[in-house]
């Protein structure tokens, strides 16, 4: 992994967030119990508390998973550990993102919340007013950080460029999806808190490389590669792709989506594993996709 020493596990789950897309939608193309019932997010939220985690992401589009989480956040102890929030918001007008954020934070029940992105570059561009209204969050106290959700090396490149006052970005990355990698650093040296997400690609690099849909066949041999590289070092494959995430440079956090507390409990093993980074890292670099077809969801056939 791209780190000078070997990370302890501490050290691992200070960079966790636990993404909650999953508590509120029918999400991943692994997914086959659906949306968790209330008792199992209880559990994965009270799991993840006891193993340290203290960062929670989630989005007003994730259909009611911000009502769910407010409703456990409401009934915490004071002395109980506390979570930050990340939440995101649909761009436009000032007006209605001050509105929206307004609705979040009661969903939520909470006074204030750790950041607020915008969910879509491209939306954000169509309506940079909107961002007023999230820096006026910011200097109230509502918020600490603001910023922007990308997909796409180029929209960081932008906030670069222009200097946008932004201090926090969320974008994929992984093995295959290793197009942000040369960027990353840059921003975290502006002071731009850096999250990443999709370490498993929404389950895709966990999947068995001869049972893959067709649309997936051409990446069979990585994936297989991939479960290779694991065995040689002796780590479950999960271990591997949350280690290459969140210790890749420039990241902060990473932010990783469960539907049980086994699932969860089987992210937090991860850090306990030591990966031989010399040998690992140029392995996985070369693992890298050249094109977008395999790497973007969005693009992809319907439940591949």
């Amino acid at each position: 992994m791209p780190v000078s020493s070997p990370p302890t596990s501490a050290d691992f789950l200070s960079r966790l967030a636990l993404g909650t897309v999953q508590f509120g939608l029918d999400y991943g193309i692994n997914n086959t119990a659906g949306r968790p019932s209330d008792a199992a997010v209880h559990a994965v939220l009270r799991t993840a508390q006891a193993a340290g985690i203290t960062l929670l992401d989630t989005a007003a589009a994730y259909g009611d998973s911000e009502v769910r989480l407010g409703h456990w956040l409401s009934e915490q102890s004071p002395t109980a550990p506390p979570f930050q929030v990340v939440t995101k918001l649909a761009a436009g007008p000032a007006a209605q993102v001050q509105h929206q954020l307004q609705e979040s934070r009661a969903r939520l029940r909470q006074p204030a919340v750790y950041g607020v992105m915008f969910h879509s570059f491209g939306a954000f561009r169509e309506q940079e007013a909107g961002w007023e209204a999230l820096r006026e969050a910011r200097s109230e106290g509502l918020v600490q950080r603001i910023g922007l959700s990308l997909y796409h090396p180029q929209e960081a490149a932008w906030l670069l460029e222009t200097g946008l006052d932004a201090d926090l970005v969320q974008v994929p990355f992984n093995v295959l999806d290793q197009r942000f990698g040369l960027i990353l650093p840059k921003l975290a040296r502006r002071g731009v808190e850096v999250h990443v997400r999709s370490a498993f690609l929404q389950g895709l690099l966990l999947r068995d490389p001869v049972a893959l849909p067709a649309f997936f066949a051409p990446l069979a041999p990585k994936l297989t590669r991939l479960r290779g590289l694991a065995q040689e070092a002796n780590v479950p494959l999960p271990a591997l792709l949350l280690q290459f995430a969140a210790y890749a440079p420039g990241v902060a956090r990473l932010v990783v989506g469960v539907d049980s507390v086994a699932n969860l409990q089987e992210n937090v093993a991860a850090g306990a594993f030591s990966l031989p980074a010399e040998h690992l890292r140029p392995e996985l670099l070369a693992l890298a996709e050249t094109t977008d077809e395999f790497i973007l969801p969005y693009a992809w056939p319907p439940r591949s």
